[in-house]
């Protein structure tokens, strides 16, 4: 009991807000936003706290984690067992286990808010004001005990404002109640400001900051708020830092839109729902006034959008994009000019594979904006074998608008492409690919692949198995596969898909399948266990133990699906994610 209260605020955050990490706000914010001053930078809202609670108790990861033996491993941490003993302590006082006590701490919701010169407040609605002062005199009997054991028997001390006492464990701590509500900051100032707020109910508050209510507006069916004010986290050197690394021509090309977003939106608000192992959210910018032509690329026109992801066996992931790639090479003086110079290498190996096409003008631009990238496991043939270390097959997809003029030119480049990899490797004294020209369901194509002959042991090939390029062509569009299955299982599903039509003002759409990366992870244990105790210097079983955590994470989570839409001049991101428990 000595050591309870040794870290000061510490401690009464693992209790008050450790618990309350995963709950929520009252039906209508603005009551609990009036407590906090108006030029609060980042708000995170939370409401109806009991749903999430009553989800994170029954919930599976919440099951998995605590049988889980670095989370077991945690829980020996001494600052976690004096948490553990304290909470044990409370349910005893109070007669309610943490889940029930929890639920009336919050009933009303919480809102968390960080202000400008590092203050940070924390207001929390009580069911009612008897629950947090049985709660509150309970601790503070500890506290005070704890004090006078360690001769520091002024670290807990009281000041009464305007009628309010206000209290202190010690260190950055201060807290007070007014009515049924527990008011938490690490600033005494900010406790005299919110009883001032509470008293005198001024026009401005955080309630009447337009770009608060605007982000709120947009995310108002949510049980999870968070918003915030870009225009001030701007000018953050971490944040100008980051979205300087962001103009890389892959970022670009896939972010353009939301990094866009993030240098001229005036907030961002985020919502999300968790219920029934799912979780939803939006993600929502404030409007651009003006956006950025040089980023026009990543914007889709009212009649137009992403083509629907591609659906094939064994899949791990699926994304589609509306990315107009010839707009994109055109803008990457604006885009990230100081990369131009290191493109010109790019651009004469373009000349090469494409016989002096212009790049920009004779190759990208006879690709339609639709792009699609397809992740999937591999199964190995009986007759080819199977490699020690399973890498999974990827794919690219795009649509021709002339397919008879350009097929033909891609095929070239293709062939030449192949052609220097077996220079390469012939220098190397390395096996090359053999070319062939194959036909699948009426499509010729054009394949690579290394030959197994004289391969002593079929069970345990060489990495370079893995890969037997492809290159096809099924009327409009173009399949540029890693390896030969895939190659075949997206002409199928391209033939299902006959006479798909794009998904109107979606610019991006991402599908990942957690339990299937699981599943291919499994399969390549060994390997992993062997790079993990060679890379990290662990031993077997700690390395074992490490790779066979991060699988069983996967395998709960089966399905994420992130969706992103551009239009009239706001960001909009939704996501979704599914979890179950493992072995389900």
């Amino acid at each position: 009991m000595r050591s309870i209260f040794a870290g000061g605020f510490s401690l009464v955050t693992v209790i008050l807000v450790s618990l309350v990490g995963n709950a929520g706000l009252a039906s209508d914010v603005s009551e609990l936003a009036g407590l906090v001053p108006k030029d609060a930078v980042i708000a995170l809202v939370v409401r109806e706290p009991g749903k999430l609670v009553e989800e994170w108790e029954k919930s599976p990861i919440r099951q998995s984690l605590r049988a889980n033996p670095a989370f077991q491993q945690a829980l020996k941490n001494p600052g976690m067992q004096q948490a553990e003993t304290l909470i044990g302590l409370i349910e005893l006082q109070t007669k309610s286990n943490r889940y029930d006590l929890l639920k009336k701490m919050t009933a009303g919701g919480i809102v968390l808010a960080v202000l400008p010169k590092n203050k940070v407040i924390l207001v929390i609605e009580a069911e009612d004001g008897e629950v947090l002062r049985q709660v509150h005199e309970f601790i503070l009997g500890l506290a005070k005990l704890d004090a006078a054991n360690k001769n520091h028997p002024d670290r807990v001390r009281s000041a009464d404002y305007r009628g309010v006492t206000g209290w202190t464990f010690g260190g950055d701590e201060f807290h007070a109640i007014i009515g049924n509500r527990l008011i938490l900051s690490n600033k005494a100032e900010v406790i005299k400001d919110v009883v001032d707020l509470a008293l005198d109910q001024p026009p401005e508050t955080l309630k009447s900051n337009p770009r608060f209510m605007a982000a709120m507006q947009v995310v108002k069916q949510r049980n999870v708020s968070l918003f915030l004010d870009l225009d001030v986290l701007r000018q953050l050197p971490e944040l100008k830092s980051g979205l300087a690394q962001s103009k890389e021509p892959i970022p670009v090309l896939l972010l353009g839109g939301a990094v866009a977003a993030l240098e001229k939106a005036p907030w961002m608000a985020l919502g999300i729902d968790i219920e029934q192992n799912r979780l939803s959210g939006t993600l929502r910018l404030g409007e651009i006034s003006e956006w950025p032509s040089a980023l026009s690329f990543a914007v889709a026109p009212p009649d137009d959008g992403i083509l629907p992801p591609l659906e094939v066996p064994n899949l791990l992931a699926s994304m589609s994009w509306y990315r107009n790639l010839r707009d994109f090479y055109a803008q990457k003086n604006e885009l990230f000019p100081e990369r131009t110079s290191g493109l010109i290498f790019f651009e004469n190996m373009m000349g090469i594979f494409f016989t002096g096409r212009n790049f920009t003008e004779e190759v990208l631009a006879e690709l339609e904006p639709h792009i699609r990238l397809v992740v999937a496991a591999q199964q190995f043939a009986p007759e080819v074998g199977t490699p020690t270390v399973q890498l999974p097959a990827v794919a690219l997809v795009f649509r021709m608008k002339n397919p008879e003029k350009f097929a033909p030119v891609v095929e070239e480049g293709f062939q030449k492409a192949l052609g220097l990899i077996n220079f390469v490797r012939g220098q190397d004294a390395k096996p090359g690919l053999i070319l062939d020209r194959p036909e699948y369901h009426g499509v010729k194509y054009t394949l690579a692949y290394f030959s197994a002959a004289n391969e002593p042991d079929r069970s345990r090939l060489d990495i370079r198995f893995n890969f037997s390029p492809v290159l096809a062509c099924r009327g409009r569009d173009l399949i540029l596969a890693s390896a030969e299955p895939l190659a075949k299982d997206i002409l199928d599903a391209l033939a299902k898909e006959e006479g798909a039509t794009a998904v109107k003002t979606v610019t991006g759409q991402i599908r990942v399948l957690g339990d299937q990366i699981a599943r291919l992870l499994q399969l390549n244990l060994e390997a992993l266990v062997t790079q993990n105790m060679a890379e990290k210097g662990h031993g077997r079983q700690e390395a074992q133990a490490e790779i066979t955590q991060l699988i069983q994470i996967l395998q709960m989570f089966n399905r994420l699906d992130i969706k992103e839409s551009l239009t009239g001049g706001q960001s909009q991101i939704d996501i979704g994610l599914e979890w179950t428990s493992p072995g389900q």
